[in-house]
């Protein structure tokens, strides 16, 4: 059994279509939904998405965001996102040498908050498009 599942950027939409199920980085830890999950919303921290549909499965790497379920339809919103298929193994590989420098300097507030996100996000990033490399 499948069920409706958008995904939205800031920028638009980036998936709409059915779903068997999604995987997604809760704050508490991963959770799975699938077609007949009981009604949930809940916030989202940096990590994996992972959508099956009938055809593939596909990911995304995400920043925060929310995610809702209702009536057989997902709802994914999301700040930062980026498929699979857009990664690059370079500028993530750039973004993360460039967090550990700042925080190896020491920033501290908001620069800090900053460098940890970026670093996180980068992590995500690398860990996908290698995941990528081995399946191709």
């Amino acid at each position: 059994m499948n069920f409706q599942l958008d995904v939205v950027s800031v920028a638009g939409s980036v998936f709409s279509g059915e779903a068997k199920e999604v995987t997604l980085p809760g704050i508490s830890g991963e959770i799975t939904v699938l077609a007949r999950h009981m009604p949930i919303v809940t916030p989202l921290t940096t990590g994996e998405v992972i959508v099956k549909t009938p055809e593939k499965n596909i990911s995304f790497s995400i920043g925060k965001g929310v995610f809702s379920f209702d009536a057989g339809v997902g709802r994914l919103l999301i700040e930062d996102v980026s498929s699979a298929d857009d990664i690059s193994e370079e500028r993530a590989l750039q973004a993360k040498k460039k967090a550990e420098e700042l925080l190896a300097k020491g920033v501290s507030g908001e620069e800090k908050i900053a460098a940890l996100y970026q670093l996180r996000k980068s992590l995500v990033d690398l860990k996908i498009v290698r995941r990528k490399k081995k399946i191709l």
